[in-house]
């Protein structure tokens, strides 16, 4: 499929929030209706990015799809949680909210969800809240690689390069890893392209610019390790963190309006 005129991606986005906000909130927590508020949020911030180059309603709009995630990890039963579905954590890196990706790492469920996710993406993600937010010693986090590198049978896995790589503090291996890890992001997508599954408004905007490919270059800056100001999926307009102006901690549950624009005013005719 093509992808959609990038306003009308964004306004889809927001049209959809608008409807789909009051229903979660009335029903019980469920993870795959917040995560698809969080994914209408993060379309909506990548396509205000790249329609503007301005980073400042990017940041507000990937701030409310973290704390609308956080929300959710509060108020969920533990059986409802899977670490490994837990792309607004690398939203709330993105967007440089501190006290959000720490809360969530905080919430996340510490154990693997038994048939609900793989167990190297469950300590993917466990490893980087663990290792960046949690404060768990070095020596578990090497047996937690230890057990992770494991399961992958000796195959390379650019998560796990990655994450070692900053536990090393290690440029260079970062630097592959990092670069394997865009490379794979960009075939995803143009096999999806291929395929003719990938939806039109993702085509618009989260197809051109990846808050976890950002995440991993701002983990990398707090590691003491060097990153370039422009990468493929991660431009440095979005790395512009001066710029940062975030709304309230529940503005995430009204959005805005996308439904009409206010009419002209009438212009009067010269008599």
């Amino acid at each position: 499929m093509k992808p959609n005129f990038l306003p009308i991606a964004v306004k889809n986005s927001g049209i959809a929030l608008e409807d789909l906000v009051p229903q979660v909130l009335a029903a019980p927590p469920r993870l795959k209706h917040y995560l698809h508020i969080c994914l209408l949020y993060r379309r909506m911030a990548v396509g205000s990015l790249l329609m503007s180059s301005d980073p400042e309603l990017f940041y507000a709009a990937l701030f409310k799809s973290s704390r609308a995630f956080l929300h959710f990890l509060t108020t969920a039963p533990e059986e409802e949680k899977v670490t490994s579905k837990s792309e607004p954590f690398f939203d709330a890196i993105a967007c440089h909210d501190q006290d959000g990706a720490l809360a969530i790492a905080r919430a996340s469920r510490m154990t693997l969800a038994t048939g609900r996710e793989y167990e190297d993406d469950f300590f993917y993600l466990r490893f980087l809240m663990e290792h960046f937010f949690l404060g768990t010693p070095e020596d578990a986090l090497r047996r937690k690689l230890d057990d992770w590198a494991a399961l992958t049978g000796g195959n390379p896995d650019p998560h796990l390069e990655l994450c070692r790589a900053l536990l090393d503090k290690n440029q260079s291996a970062f630097d592959s890893a990092l670069a394997t890890g865009i490379e794979q992001r960009q075939e995803r997508i143009e096999k999806q392209r291929a395929r003719e599954t990938l939806h039109p408004d993702e085509a618009a905007t989260l197809a051109h610019v990846s808050t976890e490919v950002l995440a991993w270059l701002k983990l990398a800056e707090q590691a003491g390790l060097t990153v370039a100001r422009d990468h493929p999926l991660a431009p440095g307009v979005a790395r512009l963190f001066h710029r940062i102006r975030f709304p309230t901690p529940d503005s995430w549950r009204i959005p805005p309006s996308f439904r009409s624009l206010p009419k002209p005013t009438p212009t009067r005719k010269a008599p």
